[in-house]
This record gives C-alpha cells, structure tokens and sequence, in this order.
C-alpha cells in the first residue's frame, strides 16, 4: 500500500506505506495487549470499589461505637428477640429497631449501606417502614445486647459484614439483617452461608473496638471469636448457642459453633 505527495518542485514522490501483513501484525499486538491489560483495569476498578466499601464498614463501625456510648456501652438487639429492649419507647416498632435505622442518626446517610460492587442490594425498610434503603450488609446476631464488659475480644468481634445477594447456594433472595454462626448462616460451604465474599474472594468486617478491614470467609469460620461461636457459648439463648449448652435447639450439622467443643 503506497501513497504520494508533490514536492516543492511539482515533483510526485512515492512515499512507502503499510502492507497488509504489517497492518495485521500491529492488529494483532494491539488484540494481546488488551488482553492484558483489559483483566487489570478490571481488577483495578474492583479493588476501587472494595475499598470504598471498606470505608462505610469504618463509618459503619465508628456509628456503632457512638450508639453504644449513647445507651451504656450496649449494642443493639434483635427486633423480635426475646431479649430485645426498644430504644425509642415505641411498642412494635420493629423497623425503628433494625441495627441499620439505629444507627442511622449516626451517619446521616442511607448510601453508606451499599457496596458499589453489590449488583443487587436489598431494599430495606426505614424507620417509617418505607423500602428506601439499599442494604448491602448485615449484622452479626452474636454480640447483640452485649456491653463493653462482656466482649472478651472487641477486636476479633465482627458486629457487621456483607450479606450475599441470595441465601446459600438457592436463587431465594437474602433479606435476612442478621447473621449467625448457627444453622449453617456463616458457613464456608457456599450452599448454606448467607455472606458474600465478592471483594478477591473476602468480605469487609466491622468489628466491635471501631475498627474494620477485609477478611477471608474461611478464617472467619474457623476462629470462636470472629465467627462469634465463643460469645454465643459464653452468652447462650435457646438458639444462640453450641451442642454443650442444655435446652439448645440450635443442634444440627450446620452449627459451625459445635465443631469447637469443648471450649
């Protein structure tokens, strides 16, 4: 392939192009280099989005401290537990008392409840009741109505993680606000656990003492404090709890918390 172009002189100059070989071999390099780096970009605009998920778990976390301090160093309870105690002295008010609305008045903003790699939040009630807001995380049901004195390990108790999309390995939608380490809620078999694991194959944790950072599913599992098997045996209810505890219907395979008996 040749083009031409007049000098000054009025000369006609044959000036050498690009064969049909050469043009396919630029081709092809530029079809390898996007194969590279085309999978890095990719990676690179998730590792964004993990970390920016990471910082509402911070957010997350310094709101729970702030709750605790404001009701003598407590967490939340359950709505709907046997053990739960309103915070706002209205009777039923069962979305007011989801941990994502109490903490609310602490974070002032409902988009600190998604995760950008999340395609398919959970809407979720606000106070009033209205699906406003998008949840990508849930809580961890262990520590729950526990105060400062009674976590052993502040810094190895997760208080919230990521909720997977769907619960277990079933195309039923998870809506769940709370997770556990029983029946089979926080387990490393991907057909039972209701957490996601979509950052690198981890999940950001906030945890109790404030602080919040990535973690793998299988150290979660297989650690008492950050599974949260050590605070359900130490502060059992009839389904929080392990195989040693008397009166325990939380007894089936699934129950992560039996494999470490005895404590």
């Amino acid at each position: 392939m040749q083009a031409g172009t007049y000098d000054s002189g009025g000369e006609y100059r044959v000036q050498p192009g690009f064969t049909l070989i050469e043009l396919l071999v630029v081709i092809a390099i530029l079809s390898i280099l996007a194969a590279i780096l085309f999978p890095v970009f990719s990676q690179a605009r998730e590792k964004a989005r993990s970390v920016s998920c990471l910082s509402n778990m911070k957010q997350i976390s310094s709101a729970v401290m702030m709750y605790e301090q404001d009701y003598d160093e407590t967490l939340f309870f359950r709505p709907g537990s046997a053990k739960q105690v309103m915070r706002n002295n209205t009777l039923n008010a069962t979305n007011a008392a989801k941990w994502w609305n109490l903490t609310m008045p602490y974070i002032h903003s409902s988009q600190i409840f998604r995760c950008a790699s999340d395609s398919a939040p959970t809407p979720s009630p606000d106070a009033n009741g209205v699906l406003s807001i998008l949840r990508s995380y849930i809580a961890n049901t262990a520590p729950e109505g526990l105060n400062d004195a009674q976590i052993d390990d502040p810094v190895e108790t997760i208080t919230v993680t990521e909720k997977a999309d769907f619960i277990g390995s079933s195309t039923t939608a998870n809506t769940s606000s709370w997770i556990g380490a029983f029946n089979g809620e926080m387990s490393s078999n991907p057909a039972l656990n209701g957490v996601a694991t979509r950052h690198q194959g981890g999940m950001n944790c906030s945890f109790f003492d404030g602080h919040a950072k990535w973690m793998r599913l299988e150290q979660v599992v297989a650690s008492r404090q950050l599974s949260g098997c050590q605070l359900m045996h130490n502060y059992p209810t009839t389904t929080l709890c392990d195989t040693s505890i008397p009166g325990c219907t939380s007894t089936g395979p699934n129950n992560i918390c039996n494999s470490f008996i005895p404590y």
